[in-house]
């Protein structure tokens, strides 16, 4: 376990080292990240607000919203993700990413980035109203269903952006790609899942901690408040670029070695068999 977790760690050494050296990489995903946002605080806020009012019209409304809201935010993020893909992919092949052609790999693939999002806000929606209605059930069967569901179309993106297929044939790809090297993506998901997860946690309990200064604080400690907040807004931030940048670069180099035999970038052959056999 321990000699996994530290190949996983190398494998996130590498794919960040990747993302620093080209910067413009990780301003994919934070611009799918905030145009998710704005889905989420446009659509979701007034949906979650009409959904408290005793009224099924509105209530019918309200989860109109909350849906439209869900779609948009996953369009985005699989979107960015798709041009993440692409420019990770001539990254990784020592060329310098051109963002704008790789935004253009995601333009031309619009058709079924739109069709795997409503397929993916599906999938989230459907885990919500588990965890919400199913009780200590439901919360294990979404916690379980929603981890193998992350598993098995990790590759999805990297899929969409090369191949181009339709969401039905994109999972069953990522899924079968997965099966040949599941413990690959599994040790590299845990630590870079692992120390994105913490750099959000740790942001967002500072920034707590800012709110409850400012709001029982005097002029002088609501300064202290703010600062704290504003820290934490920033390695909030920072730990979900960093995992949804590094998860990107790993995902191709991932893709390429599974599909087509090929270790490109600065991962070698031991890399990336190492934490596990196929089992083809």
């Amino acid at each position: 376990m321990f000699e996994r977790m530290r190949r996983g760690w190398e494998l996130t050494k590498k794919a960040w080292g990747v993302v620093r050296s080209n910067p413009g990489l990780a301003k994919l995903p934070l611009t799918g990240g905030a145009l998710a946002l704005v889905a989420v605080i446009v659509f979701g806020g007034p949906g979650a607000a009409l959904l408290s009012i005793d009224n099924t019209g509105t209530k019918v409304l309200g989860g109109l919203l909350l849906v439209i809201a869900a779609y948009l935010a996953a369009f985005a993020i699989i979107y960015y993700n798709v041009a993440l893909a692409a420019g990770a992919d001539q990254a990784l092949r020592g060329q310098e990413p051109d963002i704008a052609a790789a935004k253009g790999v995601a333009r031309s693939r619009i058709g079924v980035i739109a069709a795997w999002a409503a397929v993916s806000a599906a999938i989230s929606i459907l885990m919500s109203v588990l965890r919400d209605r199913g009780g200590v059930a439901g919360d294990i069967i979404a916690g379980i269903g929603g981890a193998i569901w992350s598993l098995i179309t990790f590759l999805v993106v990297p899929v969409l952006a090369f191949e181009g297929i339709g969401p039905v044939d994109a999972i069953k790809r990522s899924a079968y790609l997965f099966r040949q090297r599941w413990g690959q993506q599994v040790t590299g998901n845990i630590v870079i899942g692992g120390i994105a997860g913490l750099g959000v946690f740790l942001g967002i309990a500072i920034g707590v901690l800012g709110v409850v200064v400012i709001a029982v604080g005097d002029a002088a400690v609501i300064a202290i408040g703010v600062v704290l907040l504003l820290i934490g807004l920033v390695i909030a931030i920072a730990g979900a670029v960093f995992g949804g940048a590094t998860r990107g670069v790993f995902g191709v180099a991932l893709y390429h070695y599974v599909a087509d035999n090929q270790v490109i970038g600065p991962f070698t052959g031991t890399d990336m068999e190492g934490a596990a056999r196929s089992r083809r």
